[in-house]
């Protein structure tokens, strides 16, 4: 821009010099319409020059006040990216600590950045669950995307919509691939649409893609064989012969709550013999009927050991399950005296309430 200004002002400055040079100034006369202008050349040149210069200082003026706007706008933006940021850290963090007004809070603060809409529309959702607003939460997962909608079959489930639920992870294992995280929310909506079938065989079809601890692949064997109770051993006989040891408990509780002493007597026993008394126990809480060999047993180990609380609260278990609420009542008295345990709680209830100590089972109902 400098260099055509100053070789314009160089050749008007030639132009009238050339002029002045052999004493003639030039005229030039422009007519329009009823209007003239008269002028000399130089004049001319001069003002040309004037005009140049100030286009040029206007130009620079409009471009220093544009590049101040942008600034002024990218600083307004970078503002508001950093508050959107701000609030998604402290929505995340609130959503792992389970801090569900600190979420509802982040999440009014402002909203989320464009790519992390969906998931404010699903910490949305589990805050309104939690606040037992389903109608609301319903609401926010429909708004995701449906690519989004199949990452939070949760959600969908904890909102009543467990069709909905199965609909969207069934499209995403129809997939090449299939992420781990796909299967086991497939998998939690088939337990809960009571679809012990198809739960079975997606167990058997996928179950070593899945490196899941044997507390949780428990925790699912448990959820089974509780859809179908008459079918347990069906069940048992179906599963991977890999995870059968950890199915083993929970066949035990659904033969005992039956009643059938007889499928499971071999394994009580062994947990008897070999001191394994915390999973004799957690076994006996469910028993719906007594075994007079089993509980001569475990009185006899009683008699070595008269303090050990699994043994004795396995013999309550037991009395209950005769009908002898006054022995259970009597043994959950002594058992109060050593640190009580979460498992022993349903059983105390059950031995308080028959025996007329509503009291007492007023006050572990409400621990």
């Amino acid at each position: 821009m400098t260099r055509t200004l100053i070789s314009v002002m160089v050749l008007l400055g030639v132009l009238a010099a050339g002029h002045l040079l052999i004493d003639e100034k030039g005229y030039l006369l422009v007519a329009v319409n009823n209007y003239t202008i008269e002028t000399s050349l130089f004049a001319l040149g001069v003002i040309l020059i004037f005009a140049l210069l100030l286009g040029s200082v206007l130009l620079n003026l409009a471009g220093t006040l544009w590049r101040a706007f942008a600034r002024s706008r990218g600083w307004l933006k970078g503002r508001k990216s950093k508050r959107q940021q701000q609030a998604f850290e402290a929505a995340l963090w609130a959503c792992i600590n389970g801090d569900d007004e600190q979420l509802q809070q982040a999440l009014s603060i402002a909203d989320l950045p464009d790519q992390w809409q969906d998931q404010q529309r699903a910490m949305a959702a589990r805050v309104a669950l939690q606040q037992l607003q389903p109608a609301q939460a319903l609401a926010h997962l429909q708004a995701m995307s449906p690519e989004s909608q199949g990452q939070v079959a949760k959600l969908w489930l904890e909102a009543n919509q467990g069709e909905q639920a199965l609909l969207l992870l069934g499209a995403q294992m129809d997939e090449k691939k299939v992420s781990d995280n796909v299967v086991a929310s497939y998998l939690d909506a088939l337990l809960q649409a009571g679809k012990g079938q198809q739960a079975l065989a997606l167990i058997q079809q996928r179950h070593k893609q899945l490196g899941w601890s044997e507390s949780r692949w428990q925790q699912y064997l448990h959820a089974l064989f509780a859809i179908d109770e008459s079918s347990a051993q069906t069940t048992f006989n179906a599963l991977p012969k890999a995870l059968r040891p950890l199915a083993a408990p929970a066949l035990t509780q659904q033969a005992l709550r039956l009643g059938q002493f007889d499928a499971v007597r071999g394994d009580l026993l062994k947990y008897l013999k070999k001191g394994q008394y915390q999973q004799l126990a957690e076994a006996l809480q469910y028993a719906g009927s007594s075994d007079p060999e089993l509980r001569k047993l475990i009185q006899a180990a009683l008699q070595k050991q008269p303090e050990q609380a699994e043994l004795l609260f396995s013999l309550a278990c037991l009395a209950n399950a005769e009908g002898e609420h006054e022995l259970a009542a009597k043994i959950f008295d002594t058992l109060a005296k050593s640190p009580w345990q979460a498992l022993w709680q349903q059983q105390a209830e059950q031995a308080y309430a028959k025996t007329g100590q509503f009291d007492k089972a007023y006050l572990l109902a409400t621990q």
